[in-house]
């Protein structure tokens, strides 16, 4: 399970990869490719920039993501341009990344991947997706507690690209608004409420597991 506080001291240099990173992506994929990122797609995007990796001062990369343009005609940012997310094309949206086991620096990893993507794309439409698996709800809840603690807001929970997916926007709520409901992750409510105008910035932790904590997001 992913770690919600991050309290190791590690090393890290999270950087676009280059050609020269193929193998050691390769060896992080499993011979496969990313979450949500076709694996004929691979090669193209790492050929293109748009892979961030983090090696955390080893020799093996530690963690990887997409960050690919929302203007692409692969199934990620193509369904979420068709939910009306960025619909003009423009902005990024990161896919969900993928981990070795221990490293800790996920949240890290995820603010300056958001910041690499605000300053290449120029565009206040920066998104990032993961799915929600209820049967492993506790490692939904952790990664999306990691996801709200970098600083992404989770603006809608839809079908889209073969899974239910959570969808988080970089930009943070305009107005501090006091509480209106908490949920939880797995709550049919909580599609239909982000859908009225209300955001998740924040979370906090209940006998039942994760609760989400909405606000008004006009």
């Amino acid at each position: 399970m992913l770690q919600t506080l991050e309290r190791t001291a590690t090393t890290w240099n999270i950087q676009p990869l280059l050609p020269v990173h193929r193998e050691a992506l390769r060896l992080l994929c499993d011979g496969g490719s990313l979450p949500l990122l076709p694996l004929d797609a691979l090669r193209p995007a790492l050929e293109a920039g748009r892979i961030l990796g983090d090696f955390a001062g080893t020799a093996a990369l530690q963690a990887a993501a997409a960050l690919l343009p929302l203007y692409d005609e692969s199934v990620l940012p193509a369904s979420l341009r068709a939910a009306g997310y960025g619909a003009d094309g423009q902005g990024a949206v990161l896919t969900p990344p993928l981990l070795r086991e221990h490293y800790t620096q996920l949240r890290q990893f995820l603010r300056t991947a958001l910041r690499m993507a605000t300053t290449r794309y120029a565009s206040y439409h920066v998104w990032a997706v993961q799915p929600l698996d209820p049967d492993h709800l506790p490692r939904c809840e952790d990664l999306c507690a990691q996801y709200l603690s970098a600083g992404l807001t989770l603006r809608g929970v839809r079908p889209m690209a073969g899974a239910n997916m959570l969808i988080f926007s970089a930009r943070g709520l305009p107005h501090w608004r006091e509480p209106y409901r908490r949920l939880h992750l797995n709550d049919p409510a909580l599609p239909r409420v982000l859908e009225r105008g209300y955001a998740v910035g924040d979370f906090g932790w209940g006998s039942g597991g994760m609760e989400l904590i909405l606000r008004s997001c006009e």
